[in-house]
């Protein structure tokens, strides 16, 4: 794996689903986050848990924020506008650029975003 994380193809081929941009990912934090995903603990009870619990209704007085990465590869851009139909109070928000894990491909843009929904 680490071998693999010395070249931006080898980033892009470890971590490209989750990351709009792997290979700007340094080989170290790819070689890190690969290894924590894979020896996370609660990492298959999560992904078990997340196909069940299903939001159902709207969150009425509370503050709802659906930000989607346009570039997402592992969650399609129709599941955003399904949440939003479920939770019409929500605000969706599109996250130019940024792929599954938004907060790795810009950072700003994330903070921003939580900052504009709780205020």
């Amino acid at each position: 794996m680490a071998w693999l994380a010395r070249g931006a193809a080898g980033r892009a081929a470890l971590t490209g689903t989750i990351y709009a941009r792997p290979g700007r990912r340094s080989p170290a934090a790819v070689v890190a986050e690969t290894r924590a995903l894979r020896e996370a603990p609660g990492f298959r009870a999560t992904l078990a848990a997340g196909s069940t619990g299903l939001f159902t209704h709207d969150i009425p007085d509370i503050p709802v924020t659906i930000a989607w990465g346009t570039r997402d590869r592992v969650l399609p851009r129709r599941q955003g506008v399904r949440a939003k139909r479920v939770i019409p109070g929500a605000r969706l928000v599109r996250l130019p650029g940024c792929g599954h894990v938004p907060m790795n491909d810009d950072p700003a843009l994330v903070a921003r975003v939580i900052l504009d929904g709780s205020s």
